[in-house]
């Protein structure tokens, strides 16, 4: 859909839409990394409901950075919209997969299926929603919308002080092992 909106919008060329586009791609060698890094970290200081509140703020920068995207009133700024956008929707898939072990240990499988196959779901519903429109800048300006309002989903996350303690004991468990093993 990025490549139309370049072309048709933008007026570029094929090869120079395709490589602005292609940008948002090589975000994911490193920015999926980068935000279950982050949740890691932020976990580590703040405790594991830190998992769910950086989720919502990158969900949230997605769909701000989309409906930027589509709003963007010349092609540098479209660009650095849609690489904002594509940062933070890597971040989030990372941020994302970082809290699937603390949602059900003993469904992990099933949870991390459930959430590849959410994505897929949207991807269908997306294009499902541009032959609806029929115009890009529409369809990206509503998605941006979509999406910031779901990140208020990760919100909902809540651990019980039970499941934190039992995640803690874990964790200072596992950091023991390795120092043990480090030394």
């Amino acid at each position: 859909m990025a490549v139309v909106y370049y072309v048709d919008h933008f007026h570029l060329t094929l090869g120079q839409a395709g490589m602005a586009a292609g940008s948002f791609g090589l975000l994911a060698l490193f920015a999926r990394a980068l935000g279950g890094w982050l949740s890691d970290k932020a976990a580590a200081k703040r405790g594991l409901d830190i998992r769910s509140t950086l989720l919502f703020a990158l969900i949230a920068g997605e769909g701000i950075g989309l409906y930027a995207f589509a709003h963007a009133p010349g092609v540098v700024l479209a660009v650095i919209a849609m690489l904002a956008f594509g940062l933070f929707t890597h971040m989030a898939c990372g941020a994302t997969y970082a809290l699937v072990p603390f949602i059900d240990r003993r469904a992990l499988g099933g949870v991390a299926g459930v959430i590849g196959a959410g994505g897929n779901v949207g991807a269908v519903a997306a294009g499902f929603l541009m032959k609806g429109l029929g115009n890009a800048q529409a369809t990206l300006s509503m998605l941006g919308v979509i999406v910031a309002g779901t990140a208020l989903c990760p919100l909902a996350v809540r651990f019980s002080p039970e499941h934190k303690a039992r995640e803690a004991a874990l964790r200072e468990r596992a950091l023991a092992t390795g120092n043990a093993i480090a030394n």
